[in-house]
């Protein structure tokens, strides 16, 4: 059920992201569309890991890797954003 809930909860970010760049008329490209849902896609891959491995019971296995990966989403997410949704006119 979990699984579901965060596959759902990405789509909405997806749609999101969508219409916040047709309100604000911002001319995104193909590469950083792909951009953006390789980011997407890579959030769920950590937030999925991080949850298998509470599910098998290995706390401290998801605290490092939800760490290390989770920074390295986050990082990529706040420079995505910078970039290219917040650009100024």
């Amino acid at each position: 059920m979990v699984h579901i809930l965060v596959g759902a909860a990405a789509t909405a970010g997806l749609f999101l992201i969508i219409d916040f760049s047709r309100k604000r008329k911002l001319k995104v490209t193909y590469l950083q569309w792909l951009l953006t849902v390789m980011a997407i896609a890579y959030s769920v891959f950590v937030i999925e890991v991080i949850i298998s491995f509470i599910h098998e019971g290995c706390f401290r296995g998801a605290l490092i890797m939800g760490v290390i990966m989770g920074f390295v989403a986050v990082v990529w997410s706040v420079l995505l954003g910078r970039f290219v949704f917040l650009k100024s006119r």
